[in-house]
């Protein structure tokens, strides 16, 4: 005689609360899962609250966060962004609180791991979440060279150009790195593109060998640039150093100019902006090889192949 199974018992469901602040510019939105694991009856579990270093509960782009434990201490508190990178900070005042050492991005979802211990000595883990919402004000930036993976001339300068004013550059300076194979050294300095609009400018100290790689990362999400406009994003570019006509294979026509027979000018290869390339290759006045009626120019690119 068959009988009917007794139906499981479904454990309860973690106490979820969603806490949506007033919709202010700047004001952060708090998603909290009770994730509590304390260990059997030692005690009441320990609440976790996130906030600003400044004491508001509400985390607006730019701020520090902090962390408190109320009924206990923290133990380990682990802040990540959607892409994995973690939030730095340390505890404090003896592990009640967790204090971010970086400013929060704006419009970025922040999820926290907390590690507690309640005064009995019962342990717990808080899982809880942060959405920052958007900047009131934004700013930002175009690199050149611009294209990813791009081969330039030695001594190429990388600049970065601003959509709006920076006045606070020491903050926007020490979110940016150049790093290339051969330790090049070099520095930035300020000043303005040909419409008016702020740039800083790398120069290396001396070119690098055909080959080199270089590295720019400008780690500003969440910067403020001056009067309450900030980055929303961090930026990376990578890029070769080429040869030049001397040290290419192409050097037979890299870099010749013809007026008539024989060569007159030997003229380096220059790499615009726009990745086009300019004085490179065959040119002669008059009527070419092959019967055209205007001058021509057989392009050669002496980039093409690295040491």
């Amino acid at each position: 005689m068959s009988q009917t199974p007794s139906p499981r018992r479904r454990p309860p469901w973690p106490l979820c609360v969603a806490l949506l602040l007033i919709p202010v510019i700047g004001v952060g939105v708090f998603t909290w899962c009770g994730g509590i694991a304390a260990s059997a009856s030692k005690g009441d579990p320990v609440q976790v609250v996130l906030g600003a270093a400044s004491g508001t509960r509400t985390v607006q782009a730019g701020d520090t966060l902090q962390v408190s434990a109320e009924g206990g201490v923290l133990t380990e508190v682990t802040v990540t962004d959607p892409g994995g990178r973690r939030l730095p900070g340390a505890l404090g005042d003896g592990g009640s609180v967790w204090t971010s050492s970086e400013k929060v991005a704006p419009e970025t979802k922040y999820s926290l791991v907390a590690r507690t211990k309640n005064a009995q000595g019962g342990v717990g883990t808080t899982k809880e979440s942060l959405t920052t919402a958007q900047a009131a004000k934004l700013n930002k930036l175009v690199v050149d060279p611009g294209r990813q993976g791009s081969v330039v001339g030695a001594g190429r300068p990388i600049t970065v150009t601003f959509d709006f004013p920076v006045t606070d550059r020491e903050a926007v300076l020490r979110g940016l790195s150049v790093t290339s194979d051969d330790r090049a050294s070099g520095s930035w300095d300020w000043g303005r593109d040909d419409i008016g609009k702020d740039q800083v400018t790398w120069r290396p100290e001396r070119p690098s060998k055909p080959g080199t790689r270089i590295t720019l990362r400008a780690e500003l999400s969440g910067v403020d640039s001056g009067g309450g406009r900030y980055f929303a994003t961090d930026y990376d570019l990578n890029f070769t150093i080429g040869r030049t006509c001397a040290d290419s294979a192409a050097a037979r026509v890299c870099g010749k100019v013809h007026v008539g027979d024989p060569v007159v000018v030997t003229a380096s290869s220059v790499r615009g902006k726009d990745e086009r390339t300019i004085g490179i290759g065959d040119w002669k006045a008059g009527v070419p090889a092959g019967g055209e009626t205007a001058p021509s120019r057989r392009a050669v690119d002496p980039f093409q192949s690295l040491v």
